[in-house]
């Protein structure tokens, strides 16, 4: 069961208006075809460690637990703050939670609905009692702004013009969708088989490897980065949009629909599906093939963008704070993310 949750995203609120600063583009144009109207970003130096720590460190406090009390700790993101080791060590290492077993997980999006599945896999076979899950990323790295991204903070009042905003423009498609922040629960074994975590399932399919890459910055380039790698801007990820859109109105209802009959139940009894946060008309997608309305499908992009493995424990964090997950509560975490991965968890808030 689910004991604890915490979020953590950076001050620096940067809006649609903000973003014509350094690119041809409008509120109404992001918006529209995203739903995002703002998102925040860390300040240079700040990494994704850092946040999920901030994420961590609140769970923990919202569990009434030490970090004596963790039994492993699990972390999602798509953007360490190295190449080596991995942001676990470096969670672990900050929260002072010892010698643990610290997992890495890189399933993107999907990164967090994997690692409630760990969680729940660890407790069940009772190689842990309470498990620490963060999901924490920093996006900016990717984005090829350069110099502009300090005027979209509004920390200089320079005006980018010809090749810099042209190339600011060039990846507007993706770069106005994202946003940092980190979210982070504590899971504790149950005490009854009817509460907590009932069923989940997880996809992948590597024939969809190329629906979201990074095609550079890898160990099939010798070396792995170079400036011919940098002058192409093969560190710069590059996406599908219109299979996204297809696959993910898809697959998550179909896992929805697959896990509530694997856990005994009918659609109609979930009372919240928190699915991922990647663009307003993928939920309303999922909303259409599951016959539900928002107050169901819950969305909260507008405020953050997409903050791929921190969207479903910052939304399920949100949901708890305004009094939606009550005793009883059915909730269906469905996510869909580069690799292709997807899948869903069904969780009872216990009585």
């Amino acid at each position: 069961m689910i004991i604890g949750t915490g979020m953590a995203v950076p001050d620096n609120v940067v809006t649609n208006e903000d973003l014509t600063r350094i690119m041809d583009t409008s509120d109404e144009w992001i918006t529209s075809r995203t739903g995002v109207r703002e998102r925040r970003f860390v300040d240079e130096g700040v990494g994704s460690a850092a946040l999920g720590s901030e994420a961590a460190r609140a769970a923990l406090a919202d569990a009434g637990c030490g970090p004596g009390d963790i039994d492993a700790l699990i972390n999602a993101t798509m953007t360490p703050d190295f190449q080596a080791p991995g942001n676990a060590a470096l969670i672990q290492h900050e929260l002072g939670l010892g010698p643990i077993a610290s997992f890495d997980l890189r399933q993107q999006c999907s990164g967090f609905l994997y690692g409630l599945d760990l969680a729940d896999s660890l407790i069940a076979a009772g190689r842990a009692d309470t498990v620490l899950v963060v999901g924490s990323e920093v996006h900016g790295g990717y984005f090829p702004w350069g110099e502009t991204f300090d005027v979209a903070l509004g920390k200089s009042d320079r005006q980018p013009r010809g090749e810099e905003r042209a190339r600011n423009t060039s990846s507007r498609s993706w770069t106005v969708v994202f946003g940092d922040g980190a979210g982070a629960m504590v899971v504790r074994r149950g005490d009854t088989l009817n509460e907590g975590v009932l069923a989940s399932e997880l996809h992948t399919d590597g024939s969809q490897f190329d629906l979201i890459l990074v095609p550079g910055v890898g160990s099939r380039h010798r070396p792995f980065v170079d400036q011919r790698q940098l002058n192409d801007d093969l560190h710069v990820p590059v996406m599908d949009g219109a299979s996204l859109y297809r696959q993910a109105v898809r697959l998550m209802p179909a896992a929805v629909r697959s896990v509530a009959a694997r856990a005994g139940i009918g659609i109609e009894e979930i009372d919240l599906v928190v699915a991922h946060q990647a663009n307003d008309r993928i939920l309303e997608g999922v909303r259409r093939q599951l016959d539900m309305r928002d107050e169901r499908v819950p969305s909260n992009i507008a405020k953050y963008g997409n903050t791929t493995s921190g969207t479903l424990p910052i939304l399920f964090h949100e949901l708890r704070r305004a009094g939606r997950v009550t005793p009883g509560t059915v909730v269906c975490f469905t996510a869909f993310g580069a690799g292709a991965h997807w899948g869903a968890l069904i969780y009872r808030e216990p009585r």
